[in-house]
């Protein structure tokens, strides 16, 4: 029986870092053309009657290509994605994850078995730990001053700035040089 799409697009909703409908259609579709990298014909045809045809399209797309290893899937999904690698990266374990959880027990082992370098993404949470997304690169704050992503201070929280600390500054360097020439030191 095919994947309901409401189900599913609901639950890519509630567990991903998406804004918004379109970016999780686009982190679905991209990582759907990646999986179809790894899957030969008759696993991407199985794959795509258990999805069913609304979600199956993305599958139509691609063609096999070889065995799938997690490094090119991840720069796959990059360029698919049109994203930094640590957002794409985030795209495919959240899609993956949920389709871990909708897709029936015989259908997710067989989806392993073919895409063995990528089974670690479709492992479903033991009973009683809930499974927590992977950690979002991405700020609220995306200005100068919410700080770089992974620092551990906002740029609004360095301090003082130089001349508070060490008076200041046109002080020191206007004694040093004049104004006459190019490079004239008084002593």
């Amino acid at each position: 029986m095919p994947m309901n799409q409401e189900t599913f697009w609901q639950r890519l909703m509630e567990v991903g870092p998406f804004s918004g409908e379109d970016e999780a259609r686009r982190a679905f579709e991209a990582t759907l053309r990646v999986l179809r990298r790894g899957l030969n014909e008759d696993e991407a045809d199985w794959l795509a009657v258990a999805l069913g045809p609304e979600l199956a399209a993305p599958l139509q797309r691609g063609s096999y290509v070889g065995a799938l290893p997690k490094d090119e899937m991840y720069r796959w999904m990059k360029r698919y994605t049109k994203v930094r690698k640590g957002i794409a990266v985030e795209y495919a374990q959240v899609v993956c994850h949920v389709l871990a959880e909708l897709l029936p027990d015989a259908d997710l082992e067989r989806l392993k078995r073919h895409l063995p370098d990528l089974a670690f993404l479709f492992e479903r949470p033991t009973p009683g730990q809930p499974w927590s997304p992977p950690r979002s690169r991405r700020r609220d704050d995306r200005t100068l001053a919410g700080g770089q992503p992974g620092s551990s201070h906002a740029l609004s929280d360095a301090g003082a700035p130089l001349s508070d600390r060490y008076g200041p500054s046109s002080e020191r360097s206007r004694g040093a040089f004049s104004d006459a020439g190019h490079g004239s030191v008084r002593l």
